[in-house]
C-alpha cells in the first residue's frame, strides 16, 4: 500500500513555512490557499499563528528532512498547494523546482506542473497516460485473451462492448442478500442509473475495484466524493499512488478534462477530505487494484468486509495522530 509518514512536529512547522513560502510567490495568499494551511494544521494538530510562518529556504528545508519518503511527499504537497487555487502561477511553479531539487525529489508531478502552466495539455495527458492505471489493465487484458481481450477492453472503456451473458451475470446480483457487495454494487448501479457490465455504457470489468472502492468506503459520485474516492484508492494502491491524486487535482478541481468520460470541473478539491481518505485507504489490509478478486466475496456484508480490509470510518483520523502507516510494500 502506499507508505504515508506523518512529520514530527517541528518538520511540520518547516513544512507549513514551505507551502506558505511557495503560496505567496505569485501575491498574497487567497481563500483556497488559506483554507489549505488551515487544513494542514488539522491533519497534522498544529495550531501555528499562519500570519506569522516566516518564508523558508529550499536549503533550510532539506536539511530538516532527511528521509526520503518524507520529502516526496512533501514535494507532492507542493505542487497540490501551487495548484489549490486553480491555476499554476509561474513563480510558484519555479519555487517548487527549486524546493524539488534541494530535497533531491525527481517527481514526474514536478514536470507535469510545467505542462500544466504552459497549457501543454496534450503532453499533460499522454505522459499521464503512460503512467496511469489504466495503461496496467490493458496489458493485463492483453496477456489473458491477447488482441481479443484487448479489443474488449478498449470496447468497455468506450461503453461499446455488449455481452449478454455477462450482463445476466451482474444483473443476478440484484438477488443477493441485502447489504452484500454484490446486492450493493447493484444498488449503486441502479440507483446512479449506469449500465451492468456487458450492457451497451457499461464498464470493463477490469475497472469494477472502481465501483468496489466507492461502495467499500462510502464515497458517492459526487465530483467531490469522485474526488475522495480517488484519494482513498491511492492509499491502498500499490502502483503510482500519487497518481489517483494528481489526476483528480487536475480534473476536478483545475478543470481540465482528462478523460472524455467525466465533464472537467473546479474548486471541488478539499485538502482535510482529501488526506483523510487518502489516510483511510493506506491503513487498507488489500490493495483492491491489484490481484484482488471480488467475485468469492460478493455474498459477504459490506460491513464485515470493512472489518476485514480495516476500512475505518473517517472519524478515526480526526486529529490525525503522529505515526506512521505502512501496510505492504
Amino acid at each position: 500500500m502506499m507508505e504515508l509518514k506523518l512529520p514530527n512536529s517541528e518538520q511540520a512547522y518547516l513544512g507549513l513555512r514551505a507551502m506558505k513560502t511557495v503560496a505567496m510567490a505569485d501575491g498574497a495568499l487567497d481563500a483556497s490557499e488559506h483554507h489549505m494551511l488551515e487544513s494542514i494544521q488539522q491533519i497534522f494538530g498544529t495550531t501555528h499563528d499562519l500570519e506569522r510562518l516566516v518564508p523558508i529556504t529550499p536549503g533550510e528545508l532539506a536539511r530538516s528532512f532527511p528521509d526520503p519518503q518524507l520529502r516526496r511527499q512533501l514535494v507532492q504537497g507542493l505542487v497540490i498547494m501551487t495548484l489549490i487555487d486553480g491555476k499554476a502561477g509561474q513563480k510558484e511553479t519555479d519555487l517548487v523546482e527549486q524546493f524539488a531539487q534541494a530535497l533531491e525529489v525527481d517527481a514526474p508531478e514536478v514536470k507535469n506542473l510545467r505542462h500544466v502552466l504552459k497549457g501543454e495539455i496534450l503532453q499533460l495527458r499522454l505522459d499521464l497516460v503512460r503512467r496511469f492505471w489504466l495503461r496496467q489493465k490493458a496489458i493485463e487484458a492483453w496477456n489473458k485473451e491477447g488482441i481479443r481481450g484487448l479489443y474488449k477492453f478498449v470496447r468497455g472503456m468506450m461503453g461499446r462492448y455488449k455481452n449478454k451473458e455477462l450482463a445476466a451475470r451482474y444483473q443476478g446480483l440484484e438477488h443477493y442478500p441485502p447489504g452484500s457487495l454484490g446486492r450493493s454494487l447493484w444498488e449503486y448501479w441502479h440507483a446512479n442509473s449506469f449500465a451492468l457490465p456487458g450492457q451497451k455504457g457499461g464498464a470493463p470489468e477490469q475497472i469494477l475495484f472502481h465501483d468496489c472502492a466507492h461502495v467499500l468506503s462510502g464515497y458517492g459520485t459526487a465530483p467531490e466524493e469522485e474526488v475522495q474516492v480517488a484519494c482513498f484508492s491511492a492509499g491502498f494502491q500499490r502502483r503510482e499512488p500519487w497518481m489517483f491524486v494528481f489526476f483528480v487535482l487536475l480534473q476536478f478541481h483545475v478543470g481540465i478534462r482528462m478523460t472524455p468520460i467525466t465533464k472537467a470541473r473546479m474548486g471541488k478539491f478539499d485538502p482535510l477530505k482529501a488526506m483523510i481518505a487518502i489516510r483511510r485507504g493506506a491503513a487498507m489490509t488489500v490493495d483492491l487494484n491489484d490481484g484482488w478478486d471480488y467475485w468469492p466475496v460478493m455474498g459477504e456484508q459490506v460491513v464485515e468486509l470493512r472489518r476485514r480490509y480495516n476500512i475505518l470510518p473517517a472519524e478515526a483520523f480526526m486529529p490525525l495522530e503522529q505515526e506512521v502507516i505502512m501496510v505492504g510494500v
